[in-house]
């Protein structure tokens, strides 16, 4: 009985060692990322304007990447990307016109806006403990410039399905990263759509 738990303890660490074990892991360049994802089709889009709002101080240019205890740090290059081209290229399934802005003053009046807050993303260990996978949790709720309720909100953290474990001490995490930006912007956009967004525009909802 020991023994088989003393075995599985080793097996366990030498797991941890081959992935942690790396000791390179490469930035990510967000801009070169191309999200291959299944798109909603509707049968129009809003012509109504979106305007995407993002916090620079909140998403900087430069992410570091949230790593499991023991891993290499490294970061996200052109994170803006994930808002200014991912996000925006996304909701342009659903909407005529997207548009992004740094600063809720520049919001053009009869707009709705889309108020982005990122929270995170990065790596963690996929359930088989032998590989890993990209993760990332933002948020995005919709209300028109001239009334503060909100029509939409979603927010979750995804984690992505393309897994990798790198080789000779060097880790390159592009694809992995690309998957969780494909799986939230899937299930972003389905969940949209299924509320028919863009299509039906919801009421405001009080709190």
């Amino acid at each position: 009985m020991i023994f088989s738990v003393l075995r599985s303890t080793v097996l366990i660490l030498a797991v941890g060692v081959q992935l942690v074990g790396c000791a390179h892991v490469i930035d990510v360049q967000a801009p070169a990322l191309a999200p291959r994802y299944v798109r909603p089709v509707p049968g129009a889009r809003s012509v109504e304007p979106l305007v995407l709002v993002y916090d620079p101080k909140e998403l900087p240019d430069v992410v570091p990447l949230a790593v499991p205890v023991g891993f290499p740090s490294s970061k996200l290059l052109g994170a803006r990307s994930l808002v200014t081209e991912h996000l925006r290229s996304g909701l342009e399934s659903l909407f005529e016109r997207v548009e992004v802005v740094d600063d809720p003053r520049k919001v053009v009046a009869g707009a709705m806006v889309g108020t982005v807050r990122f929270v995170d993303i990065g790596l963690a260990l996929a359930p088989s403990g032998k590989t890993v996978v990209g993760t990332l949790e933002w948020s995005l709720t919709l209300h028109r410039a001239d009334q503060p309720q909100p029509l939409y909100s979603w927010g979750e953290r995804t984690v992505g399905t393309r897994e990798g474990a790198g080789s000779f001490g060097t880790l390159d995490p592009a694809s992995e990263i690309q998957g969780a930006i494909e799986a939230s912007l899937r299930a972003l956009l389905k969940d949209m759509d299924t509320k028919g967004v863009a299509s039906n525009p919801p009421r405001p909802t009080t709190p």
